[in-house]
């Protein structure tokens, strides 16, 4: 990991400082890093033996075409605030990677969990003691895992660089006007 102080002070200029943001890293190497990503998916065979050839040693096609790579997913904002508000003792979040419906492996989806200060998940709400270990994994009242994000391809940016390495990056560069 590049940058292992999950926050930071970030000096914007002489007389402007920024305390307290998230880390970042250069849209340049964001715009490789997605790219790597993006090669790292097509180059994988459809048969699950590497090198990029089956056991006779045939060229196999790409698992994934290019136009279902899977390349980010969205979470609301909104989503995020109210997933605060209703964990305040949660230290982070993870996202775990699911497939919703195996008929449809190339939408995948992310599941956010909180996380609290020991690093664990915090999966369920608490339960009473009449609570079955039966309505705590199948009761959704239970359940503290989100599925609130939306996948791209299916709700993409396209025209981002981080979509496609060949978008020109102008439009995303802001200035300040003075």
């Amino acid at each position: 990991m590049e940058n292992s102080n999950p926050i930071q002070s970030v000096q914007i200029s002489d007389s402007t400082i920024i305390a307290d943001v998230p880390p970042t890293i250069p849209l340049s190497v964001a715009i490789a890093r997605a790219s790597s990503w993006r090669k790292m998916i097509t180059s994988l065979p459809e048969e699950s033996k590497l090198p990029y050839t089956n056991a006779a040693c045939d060229s196999v096609a790409p698992l994934i075409p290019s136009q279902l790579i899977f390349r980010a997913i969205n979470i609301n904002m909104r989503d995020i605030d109210l997933l605060k508000q209703e964990h305040p003792d949660a230290s982070s979040v993870r996202l775990y990677m699911s497939i919703p419906d195996p008929d449809f492996p190339f939408q995948i989806c992310g599941m956010l969990v909180p996380v609290d200060a020991q690093n664990n998940d915090m999966l369920t709400r608490s339960g009473d003691a009449n609570t079955s270990k039966e309505d705590m994994l199948n009761n959704e009242a239970y359940s503290t895992v989100y599925d609130f994000t939306q996948p791209c391809p299916t709700l993409c940016n396209t025209t981002s660089p981080l979509f496609d390495e060949l978008n020109s990056v102008e439009p995303y560069l802001r200035y300040t006007t003075s």
